[in-house]
């Protein structure tokens, strides 16, 4: 493929998506003030608003992500946007950039104290307990490494950091991924309604989806659909909850290097696997931007923060717009063919995981979050 139509190819994917998330949010900020988008088209109808918007939470977060899995799953990624929609992951991790916007250092200082102790505990929980378990149901040792990588840290990243490392099969990698997804896919629709029904906070919401949702992306969008907030009132659900999101995605290297020398335990001596992970290559460099951009907020390099300054509500709107396209993206990439392929011992395993992670995390929540920062 030339550059040439490599670029084509890659324009045309990242308009489609933006397309999605336009047909989701609508056009005002793109001068298309005729179309208000299908989440203000369902807050027009008393009825939609009462079933989808005040119950399901369904937002234009949702609807991307939902719109972009109808597309894939019915037409399939076109071969003339696919490059394009496989940048989805840099839309959000710009988003996450941006979003450092939010904070100050003293933000970071108060939150991040808390959630690097929370984090550890459920990181250990979940390693150990995902890992007794996989033994238990007979899983090979690199299977379980990935999954437990996956319902430890961040998912998807986490399982194609740990892959390498552990030596584990591609079809180890296929039903990891595809077991977190199925998990998640449940977890978009129910953690909303769920932290409506037990009355969290914004902020307690907060702390539960950044600690136990499995999935980075899914912990961005079940939180800006509990709590979209606007430029000017920004989500204080996304503001915690990326907070523990971004701490724990910190320990990925970490539990990389835990698990290889695991996996090294019980691999024969021929087949010996690599400890040597490289723990700076699977760094997230994105979360040095993310505290670049705080520091400039909490020096005042952009403006005031309350009221927000003109600057600081642009990029407030801009990473919403980040999150839109790349969650369109994610949706589809999201194959539904793929999903039943999770079966078996995978499924079990990070099902069981999966919902212990998310009770014990809310369980926490309702006895040690107060409802303020």
């Amino acid at each position: 493929m030339s550059k040439i139509s490599l670029f084509f190819k890659t324009l045309s994917g990242i308009l489609l998506m933006l397309a999605i998330a336009v047909l989701a949010r609508g056009g005002a900020d793109l001068g298309l003030p005729w179309w208000p988008g299908l989440e203000a088209c369902f807050a027009a109808s008393p009825v939609a608003k009462r079933v989808l918007i005040d119950v399901l939470h369904l937002n234009y977060i949702l609807i991307s992500i939902i719109l972009g899995m109808l597309v894939g799953n019915v037409l399939g990624i076109p071969p003339w946007a696919a490059p394009g929609i496989a940048t989805s992951r840099l839309f959000i991790k710009v988003g996450v950039i941006l979003l450092g916007s939010l904070y100050s250092v003293m933000d970071l200082a108060r939150l991040g104290s808390t959630a690097v102790l929370i984090i550890v505990g459920f990181i250990g929980l979940m390693l150990s307990f995902t890992l007794w378990l996989s033994k238990k149901v007979g899983m090979d040792t690199a299977g379980a490494a990935t999954l437990a990588a996956g319902t430890a840290i961040c998912g998807v990243a986490a399982i194609v950091a740990t892959a390498p490392a552990v030596r584990a099969k591609n079809a180890d990698v296929v039903y990891a991924i595809a077991t977190i997804l199925s998990f998640g896919l449940v977890c978009l629709f129910l953690f909303p309604v769920v932290g409506s029904a037990v009355g969290l906070s914004p902020h307690q919401f907060g702390v539960w989806a950044g600690t136990g949702i499995l999935n980075s992306g899914q912990v961005l969008a079940v939180c800006l659909t509990f709590d979209p907030g606007t430029p000017v009132h920004a989500s204080e659900s996304l503001k915690t909850g990326e907070i523990y999101n971004l701490t724990r995605v910190i320990f990925l290297p970490f539990v990389v290097l835990f698990l290889a020398f695991f996996a090294s335990r019980s691999a024969p001596p021929e087949d010996e696997v690599n400890i040597n992970t490289g723990l700076w290559n699977k760094f997230p460099v994105f979360v040095l931007g993310f505290l670049t951009v705080v520091v400039l907020t909490s020096f005042g390099l952009l403006g005031p923060t309350s009221p927000p300054s003109r600057e600081l509500t642009i990029i407030r709107n801009l990473y919403s717009w980040f999150f839109a396209v790349g969650l369109a993206g994610e949706g589809m990439q999201i194959s539904l063919a793929e999903l039943r392929r999770a079966g078996g011992k995978p499924l079990l395993v990070g099902t069981v995981a999966g919902l212990l992670k998310a009770l014990v995390a809310l369980i926490v929540v309702l006895l040690f979050v107060p409802e303020q920062p």
